[in-house]
């Protein structure tokens, strides 16, 4: 599957509401509201010309974090392979390293949009873009929030 950034914009989209702890509950820019914005403009050419979709971020207030954090693709991206690159029986980041990759290998014709990873995947990778390779230390607590959805009961 090709990660773009309308992918991890939607994995943040699906971690966020999983974490009431990182969540402040505004709104971030999202690929797709960028998007929307981008079509807007082009048809109507009113109003401030949006960012581009590939650039969205979100800033988060995360614990032990002495400020903001700005969160984008490129850090949801490489917190991807930080949990996808372990081996699946051993890795730190238990059941989630297993989840990303069989997300990540989902056939071409699988849209990365249209079948999301588990919850915990989400969220683990999340915590990886906003803590680095040491985050699999706060998946316990984390997924404490976790409700399982009726896909993964």
């Amino acid at each position: 599957m090709f990660v773009d950034a309308a992918v991890t914009s939607k994995l943040v989209e699906q971690a966020l509401p999983l974490m009431p702890f990182l969540d402040d509950g505004q709104e971030f820019a999202t690929y797709d509201l960028l998007e929307e914005w981008k079509e807007r403009f082009k048809k109507t050419g009113k109003g401030p010309k949006p960012d581009d979709p590939d650039k969205w971020s979100v800033r988060i207030s995360a614990p032990l974090m002495p400020e903001m954090v700005e969160v984008g693709h490129e850090q949801v991206f490489a917190a991807l392979g930080t949990i996808a690159f372990h081996d699946r029986d051993t890795s730190p980041w238990g059941q989630a390293t297993q989840d990303l990759q069989e997300w990540l290998f989902l056939p071409d014709s699988v849209s990365g949009l249209e079948h999301k990873p588990s919850n915990a995947a989400a969220v683990a990778v999340l915590l990886a873009a906003l803590y680095g390779d040491k985050a699999h230390l706060f998946l316990t607590e984390s997924n404490r929030y976790l409700q399982p959805t009726h896909d993964e009961k």
